[in-house]
């Protein structure tokens, strides 16, 4: 038997490990970021995205704004379809391959929701911290912690802990 608690957190070790491939109609199924104004504002999303489970390819690194690779999906339409990581621009020997996971476009909280990690810079938080931007948090009411606490506890965080406290105190100063 498996209690809800545990079929939970094995749904989001799951997800926090596939990767969303963008499934358009058009022939750029490359998975590559959402178009932004000049202001970093979503334009435009894809129409249909699909969610897959690419072994070791959760190994590769995060960087919203400056990645060096993409995912690319081969022959979208044929059964045994298949995934190559396709540089962006030249990459020198040694240096490290980056992707943009998720959309592009998306906000800290939902890169955390979605691959179980907070970047330490995102340009799209600045944009959700904005109140009069839709789907903006609009009160912290229900935050169990207080601002100060988060900054004591972020003294001893380590890791992806306080990566995630220093956003909770970006939140939190934000309002």
């Amino acid at each position: 038997d498996m209690s809800f608690d545990d079929l939970q957190f094995a749904t989001w070790i799951v997800s926090s490990r596939s990767f969303q491939i963008q499934m358009s109609g058009s022939d750029d199924s490359s998975g590559a970021p959402g178009a932004v104004d000049d202001k970093g504002r979503a334009i435009a999303k894809p129409h249909k995205s699909i969610r897959v489970l690419l072994p070791y390819l959760d190994m590769a690194n995060h960087d919203s704004d400056n990645a060096n690779a993409e995912l690319h999906l081969i022959d979208p339409e044929k059964d045994d379809a298949w995934f190559a990581i396709r540089a962006t621009r030249p990459i020198a020997a040694g240096k490290e391959i980056t992707l943009s996971y998720g959309s592009g476009i998306d906000s800290s909280v939902e890169l955390l929701l979605k691959y179980g990690f907070v970047p330490s810079e995102n340009r799209i938080d600045a944009i959700m911290l904005e109140r009069s931007i839709e789907g903006s948090i609009e009160t912290l009411d229900g935050w169990k912690t207080t601002l100060e606490e988060d900054l004591e506890a972020v003294k001893t965080a380590e890791g992806s802990m306080k990566s995630i406290l220093q956003l909770r105190i970006k939140l939190k100063q934000a309002y």
